[in-house]
C-alpha cells in the first residue's frame, strides 16, 4: 500500500477509535504545528489529539520532532492532553523503541501517549468466477405454435 492509501486507512481508524472513546466534538485547527485529528469530549471538556506514524515516517527526523512537540503540549491549567498514535500493528514495537528512546513515553512519564495499533485492512473476499450451465432448449409456446402453423 502507498503512503497516501495508507495514512488515510490509518487515520480513518484513528478517528473512529477516539471517537469510541467519547471524544466526538472536532476542533478545527490549522497550521503546520496543530496534529492531524484534535477531538473534544463534550461532557468533561478534554482534548484528546491524533497522529498517523507510517514505517517511512519511523526514520523522519520531522516526525520525531513532531510527536515531541504534540506529547509536551498542555491545556491552559497545565495538564497533560491525552495524544494517541495510529500505527499499523507490525510497526508497534518499532514505535514503542522509538518513543522510548525520544523520552516521549518510558516508565515514568508519558502515560497520556498511547498507541493505538492498526490491524491491515481486510482483503476483499474474492469469488470464484461462476460457471455457468448451458442454457436450457426453448420450449414452443402455443404463440410459437400457431406462427408456425
Amino acid at each position: 500500500m502507498s503512503d497516501a492509501p495508507a495514512r488515510a486507512y490509518l487515520r480513518r481508524q484513528l478517528e473512529a477509535h477516539i471517537t469510541e472513546l467519547g471524544y466526538s466534538c472536532k476542533c478545527d485547527r490549522a497550521g503546520e504545528d496543530e496534529p492531524e485529528v484534535a477531538r473534544m469530549n463534550p461532557l468533561r471538556r478534554r482534548l484528546a489529539y491524533g497522529e498517523t506514524v507510517l514505517h517511512s515516517d519511523l526514520r523522519s527526523k520531522r516526525c520525531h520532532e513532531r510527536l515531541i512537540l504534540i506529547s509536551q503540549r498542555r491545556t491552559r491549567r497545565r495538564s497533560s492532553i491525552l495524544f494517541f498514535i495510529a500505527v499499523a500493528a507490525r510497526d508497534k514495537p518499532a514505535l514503542d523503541a522509538l518513543l522510548t528512546r525520544l523520552e516521549v513515553q518510558n516508565g515514568i512519564r508519558g502515560g497520556h501517549v498511547h498507541v493505538v495499533p492498526i490491524a491491515p485492512p481486510a482483503a476483499p473476499a474474492t469469488r470464484a468466477p461462476a460457471t455457468r450451465a448451458p442454457a436450457p432448449r426453448a420450449r414452443a409456446t402455443r404463440a410459437r405454435a400457431t406462427q408456425r402453423a
